[in-house]
């Protein structure tokens, strides 16, 4: 038998917390998506003029090609 010594007893640890890997992975896959979007849309607006003032002169009619 066990003797009641009046100390109580201590709690049950919590559970684990599983971390969402699944959603970590989505949040990174959309950052990267917008920062693409984002990018393709500055090299078109102002991709010429970048080109242009950097003296690569050559490359801005297949720049404007492409868009």
């Amino acid at each position: 038998m066990t003797e009641d010594t009046g100390t109580p007893v201590a709690p049950p640890p919590p559970p684990a917390r599983k971390s969402n890997a699944w959603l970590i992975a989505l949040v990174v896959i959309l950052v990267l998506c917008c920062c693409c979007v984002g990018t393709i849309g500055l090299i078109i607006a102002f991709g010429p003029d970048i080109l242009n003032e950097l003296g690569i002169y050559v490359l801005a009619p297949a720049l404007a090609a492409v868009i």
